[in-house]
């Protein structure tokens, strides 16, 4: 028994421009941070992607934090890894950090933020990074080293400073 199944013109092109659709989707997330030199690691091509823990949020989920994309990859790192990953950073905020000439200070009259604290015999570094904004939406990297794990993180939203983002990360 054999059994032909016809799709109607107008079926496959309502399939057709949502596989589309679907294909750019996918794509999105990949482009927030393009152009910058971290987006190698988010790509995986310094720590291979079976290795990270990968949180990609966008859209209402954070748009309460007036956040509209969230990326974050977290993994093992020596100290060597570290540092790779720190003089990515510094580039990326380095080759923006002309474009901020308009843009307000932190409370301390800088652009970037960092700390690091020993609590309970476990090492915490972090950074903060604001980077020139693409159009209206303002741009952050962050960095967290704690003991031997790294976590690097991407956002874009309306947030305002340096101080209002560590606010929202209280």
């Amino acid at each position: 028994m054999k059994t032909n199944i016809s799709i109607s013109g107008n079926w496959r092109h309502r399939f057709l421009a949502t596989m589309v659709l679907c294909c750019f989707v996918a794509l999105l997330p990949c482009s927030a941070q393009s152009g910058l030199h971290i987006n190698q690691l988010f790509e995986g091509k310094i720590v291979p992607k079976r290795q990270m823990v990968e949180t990609l949020i966008r859209g209402k989920a954070i748009s309460k934090y007036k956040l509209s994309y969230f990326h974050s990859v977290r993994f093992k790192a020596d100290e060597a890894l570290v540092k790779k990953i720190d003089h990515l950073i510094v580039r990326d905020f380095v080759n923006d950090s002309e474009k901020l000439k308009d843009r307000q200070p932190d409370s301390r009259g800088f652009y970037h933020s960092d700390s690091m604290k020993k609590a309970r015999g476990r090492k915490l570094f972090t950074q903060m990074y604001e980077l020139a904004p693409h159009g209206s939406t303002n741009r952050y990297l962050c960095y967290k080293v704690v003991d031997d794990v790294m976590t690097v993180i991407y956002l874009e939203g309306t947030v305002s400073s340096l101080d209002e983002l560590k606010e929202i990360f209280k």
